[in-house]
């Protein structure tokens, strides 16, 4: 499970945190442009598991805008 909301838009990309697990002390930021489909990460993956390709995959809206926020649950 990942949370994740939406900090701010700049220049076409769209930044967000996560919160893997839901855990705040395990916050991790990325940039996303929609457009080109470009990611930008601070860091790679810190917990062994890639939650910034779970959130990414599960942020459009059903008319194609993106979430400001929310969580994605898999089992």
């Amino acid at each position: 499970m990942v949370k994740f909301n939406l900090i701010e838009v700049v220049n076409g990309f769209y930044r967000y945190e996560i919160f893997p697990e839901g855990d705040e002390s395990r916050r991790e930021i990325f940039e996303f442009n929609p457009s080109t489909r470009e990611l930008k990460r601070n860091d790679p993956s810190k917990y062994g598991f890639d939650y910034v390709s779970k959130c990414i995959i599960n942020l459009k809206n059903e008319d194609g805008s993106l979430k400001e926020s929310g969580q994605v649950v898999w089992y």
